[in-house]
């Protein structure tokens, strides 16, 4: 890896010097009343004819750096805002800085409609960004909803959502992260309505400036703020049935001169009904028969505050707080048979009770801080401090029908996450380079006190883990014979210490790691790019797989962590293709491959008939994915999308000595369609079809197909959303199957869920401001862990 590091130096050295054949503009754009800076102006260089030659986004500060070729002539500046409108500017022979460009606002005497088709996608040398905003189904959906119809995403039959057919990857609110994403995403996710969204960006090939960690890459949900001296707010609730599923949220952003407060939070309730579920399981002389029916509820709530002072032109303080807490109670009752050369030597009643209980805080503090001779230039200095207490109580009464023998195991697993984060990042343009560099260090304490009753010797210990991870990246973005081209270097340290209390042993981990990382795009006339690039990432795993504890609650399965886990490094090389005019169109094409992957190794002992289940670094895997998205307006009122991905999966790894592979073809298709009448109607439908997926090295989960019909309208001036819908109207069931196979047994797993829904959704959004709240352009986001 040093050599090919070695080789990108070595190439942008040859042709370093013929950066000197460039010119770079530059400014700043500001409001031309406040005399305020305009963040994320969309900035373009056109030629003669108003193709355009090269584009680029202003910073949060105002300013802007656009390399062009030197032998171009004939050039103007298109400065465009959402609040500002856009302005023109004819450039100079000899002009490169354009100094301060100040933007008028809007205003008009009486209300005017505007209908303009803005376009969906705007692609970066990383990824892309989607704009929510311009899509007339985000008034009628939540964000997990919309999450599914963008470009390199899809979800599973449970909406978890998937990057790239990955689970392993970051979700971050307007550049930061925060943890309640990290515990509950998917709840979090449907309390959040895509109207109150602005864009998405999805980074499929993230920057040396992020963590290592995150194999797919990074979603940063940005959500909308127009704000001036004043405040704006939103509200929303939606329910869904026969599942009772009810969501709760609200968004608040208030400023008053320097003074900046933006915050939001909300709740959900799930009273899930009985559903049936069945497992077999055969071994050469073994059956297995259990037949169950489960039910659960839960609860939770969320809570997330940003404040943000100005204290002058140049120094900007930022500080958030969060909290999150969730409760869940789950019965199951389950019925087994163990038949052996077809007699029955057990019959098992098995009732359980469990209770999940988990709370989270977390803070930080950002200090920006600028320079008068140099406005390129920045430095940001973080602190963040997160925790995480969960707690598991499980009863399980077993009685066995044949010899009338009654066994109760009682179970509590008390989990608890601390975590300090320091942060250092520098920003400078030097020429026509921009350079980022940075350090950190996360410093970490995961505990597990679990205790069985009764204690069979092995199932109760005090476990603790200390991780300190001390990071340093650099990072240089620059344009070369009209390519773009983003590369960077990163190093991490890992020093891991697991001590378990009963026993007085410990465990040590160090280990380093180099990661590599090159974008590179270009953009020709007519909006059509490509992209290349290529990264390593690296997973590390999380308490859930590193806990030893043993869940008991089914007599013929044991699950459990491994504390002796180690990291994962994915290697993954991509390129993709994109017009976006009138019609959006996105391919992109992807390797990944993984060594020694943390997967879930399931094996049966013919001594206690127990099939044990556990993490083992013990498989390789490898996918080769194209991923698609295609967006048609039909007319001004049809429109047409579609968005999916096929791939081949290679899976093998290692179980009882003997090698076992899941080798599979998948595809994921969500088709959506929508339409809009002149009173503010909309009604839309979509169908999502999804294969047959791995689950892990040994499992398949079955395929499943989807569809949705729902009607919205908007009232009183559009502050008013409501939308109605019908999940799945063809179906009342889905039955769910996952397929376990080892050396030496088969398992069918099949449950059946309601899949037919319905329900609604209302917002309402009020007030009004006109100065952004502004945030810090670096903040602590720690994406190294994956459960």
């Amino acid at each position: 890896m040093k050599r090919i590091y070695a080789f990108l130096i070595f190439i942008f050295l040859l042709f370093a010097d013929r950066l000197c054949a460039q010119k770079v503009f530059s400014g700043t754009v500001k409001d031309s009343v406040s005399g305020k800076a305009v963040p994320f102006a969309s900035l373009k260089i056109l030629d003669k004819d108003h193709h355009i030659i090269q584009t680029e986004i202003s910073k949060e500060n105002g300013t802007f750096l656009i390399p062009v070729k030197e032998d171009i002539t004939n050039l103007q500046l298109l400065v465009t805002s959402s609040e500002f409108g856009s302005r023109t500017v004819r450039i100079k022979a000899d002009q490169t800085d354009f100094g301060i460009l100040l933007l008028n606002r809007e205003t008009s005497i009486k209300e005017v409609v505007i209908n303009l088709k803005k376009p969906l996608i705007r692609n970066k040398i990383d990824g892309l960004v989607y704009d929510i905003q311009a899509d007339p189904e985000s008034r009628s959906k939540n964000a997990i909803e919309m999450m599914k119809k963008l470009p390199y995403l899809s979800a599973d039959a449970n909406e978890n959502i998937l990057f790239k057919g990955n689970t392993n990857f970051k979700i971050l609110i307007n550049g930061k992260e925060t943890q309640l994403l990290n515990t509950n995403a998917k709840e979090v996710l449907k309390s959040i309505p895509a109207s109150t969204i602005q864009n998405i960006e999805i980074i499929t090939n993230p920057s040396s400036k992020y963590d290592a960690e995150g194999a797919s890459g990074v979603i940063n949900i940005i959500t909308t703020k127009k704000m001036n001296d004043g405040y704006n707010a939103s509200v929303n609730f939606g329910a869904k049935f026969p599942k009772q599923e009810e969501n709760i949220g609200f968004s608040l952003n208030m400023k008053h001169k320097k003074l900046g407060i933006s915050a939001y939070g909300g709740g959900f309730l799930r009273n899930n009904p009985k559903i049936d579920n069945h497992n077999h399981q055969n071994t050469a002389s073994i059956r297995l028969q259990q037949d169950g029916r489960t039910s659960n509820k839960g609860n939770g709530g969320y809570f997330n505050a940003n404040v943000s002072y100005e204290i002058d032109s140049l120094q900007l303080l930022n500080v958030q707080l969060g909290s999150n807490l969730s409760n869940s109670k789950s019965h199951d009752i389950l019925d087994s048979y163990f038949y052996q050369q077809n007699a029955l030597l057990e019959n098992n009643n098995s009732n359980n009770h469990s209770e999940s209980k988990g709370k989270g805080f977390e803070a930080s503090a950002n200090y920006q801080i600028g320079f008068k001779h140099d406005k390129s230039q920045l430095l940001t200095l973080s602190y963040k401090f997160n925790s995480y207490d969960y707690d598991i109580n499980a009863v399980s009464d077993i009685q066995n029908r044949i010899t009338n023998v009654s066994n109760r195991i009682d179970q509590h697993n008390a989990n608890r996450n601390s975590e300090h984060t320091f942060q250092i990042d520098f920003v400078k343009n030097i020429k026509k380079i921009t350079f980022e560099t940075g350090l950190k260090a996360i410093l970490r304490k995961n505990s597990s006190n679990y205790i069985s009753v009764p204690d069979n010797g092995n199932n109760s210990d005090e476990f603790v883990n200390r991780q300190n991870i001390y990071g340093a990246y650099g990072s240089a973005k620059f344009s070369l014979f009209n390519w773009n081209f983003q590369t960077g270097l990163r190093a991490e340290s890992t020093a891991t210490d697991v001590n378990f209390t009963s026993t007085n042993t410990a465990v040590d981990q160090n280990y380093f790691n180099w990661i590599p990382n090159i974008s590179i795009g270009k953009t020709w006339k007519d909006n059509h790019s490509i992209s290349f690039g290529f990264s390593q990432r690296i997973k590390r795993p999380g308490i859930i797989r590193l806990n030893p504890f043993v869940n008991q609650s089914n007599p013929y399965f044991e699950i459990s962590g491994n504390p002796y886990l180690k990291s994962v490094v994915n290697n993954d090389i991509m390129t993709s293709y994109s017009y976006n005019k009138k019609v959006n169109l996105n391919v992109g094409l992807s390797y990944s491959f993984s060594n020694k992957i943390d997967l879930r190794v399931s094996t049966y002992d013919p001594v206690t008939h127990i099939t044990k289940t556990t993490f083992e670094n013990s498989s390789k895997a490898s996918r080769v994915g194209l991923d698609y998205y295609f967006n048609y307006p039909v007319t001004k009122k049809l429109n047409l999308s579609i968005n999916g991905n096929a791939a081949m999966f290679f899976i093998s790894g290692k179980v009882n000595e003997s090698t076992v592979e899941n080798n599979l073809f998948t595809y994921y298709m969500y088709l959506s369609a929508s339409y809009q009448f002149e009173n503010s109607w909309t009604v839309s439908s979509n169908l999502e079809i999804n294969s047959k997926m791995p689950a892990g090295l040994q499992s398949t989960t079955n395929a499943y197909i989807g569809s949705s019909f729902r009607v919205s309208k908007s009232i009183l001036a559009n502050k008013i959303y409501f939308s109605a819908f019908i999940n799945n109207p063809f179906n009342t069931y889905r039955k769910s199957v996952t397929e376990t196979f080892g050396g030496t047994f088969e398992q069918n797993n099949y449950s059946r869920d309601y899949y037919r829904s319905f329900g609604f959704n209302v917002t309402y959004k009020f007030g009004k401001l006109k100065d952004e709240i502004k945030s810090t352009q670096r903040k602590i986001n720690n994406n190294d862990l994956a459960n």
